[in-house]
């Protein structure tokens, strides 16, 4: 539960400074800061149909002739033996600004509902994350159980809607433990630059954001409308699917009243 809350909260209240055009690396088409023979390959298949995944296709046209094909894939190897002798580093000039547009003037209500699906130690997990000014609550399955977890006036509880209980409609326990859970703390993101991703044959306009502490929070675009988001920390990525992102929350979900504190229950 903690690392899908840990996914949810890359995305809280982050709003970016600015957007701009920032630098990248000839032919460093996987985006990992680096042009090597990797990325010689996967422009190799692309340029003869094979599918290729993870691959930002805008850095792929290396000599600019509006074509990918096997000389470009000729200078990236160029590049990894240290025989290219143009630029390394050019200015990336493709900026987009879909989350500007359709992310933060509803993040910016402070009263939102984000539904997200995403693969949690093998178990495809659906939740709905709902944000009430600085209160928040997160609704889950967790096999076949619904958990939810609840903040409320700066304090953090988890809920166990259920029926087995005689008289109460359920069970909350306050968490002690530090989650970071504090939703009245907004986030400044500096933007770092947009690509085109394929993934599974798919392309996608990515739109990256760096946070303070280095991570990276990646907001992934199809035909205009907000389809994924991922969060990249020390190399390693985390992906969820956007289901439903909307103004307003249930309130009937953000009390506590009716269930009952489990450490009043008999042992």
């Amino acid at each position: 539960m903690k690392r899908f809350i840990s996914l949810l909260l890359a995305i809280t209240f982050a709003f970016a400074l600015s957007a701009g055009a920032s630098a990248r690396l000839v032919g460093d088409v996987d985006s990992n800061g680096v042009t090597n023979s990797t990325d010689a390959l996967m422009i190799l298949k692309y340029a003869v149909n094979k599918p290729v995944d993870k691959m930002n296709v805008a850095y792929a046209d290396v000599n600019n002739d509006n074509s990918v094909n096997s000389t470009d894939a000729l200078i990236v190897l160029q590049i990894t033996v240290d025989k290219y002798k143009g630029d390394l580093e050019v200015e990336d000039k493709f900026t987009t600004s879909y989350k500007a547009e359709l992310v933060d003037p509803i993040m910016k209500t402070r009263s939102y509902t984000l539904v997200t699906k995403a693969d949690i130690e093998e178990k495809t997990t659906v939740a709905t994350f709902m944000v009430d000014g600085n209160d928040m609550c997160v609704n889950t399955v967790v096999d076949g159980m619904t958990v939810r977890m609840l903040v409320l006036e700066g304090k953090t509880y988890l809920v166990i809607p259920t029926d087995k209980i005689p008289m109460f409609k359920g069970v909350y326990s306050e968490i002690e433990e530090d989650l970071g859970l504090n939703t009245d703390e907004t986030a400044t993101l500096e933007y770092v630059k947009s690509e085109y991703v394929t993934i599974k044959g798919v392309e996608y306009i990515c739109e990256n954001y760096k946070h303070p502490d280095g991570t990276i929070t990646q907001y992934y675009f199809k035909d205009g409308k907000w389809v994924m988001m991922g969060s990249v920390t020390n190399g390693a990525v985390e992906t969820q699917e956007i289901v439903e992102f909307k103004a307003g929350v249930d309130k009937s979900l953000f009390s506590l009243k009716g269930y009952a504190d489990i450490g009043t229950l008999p042992v």
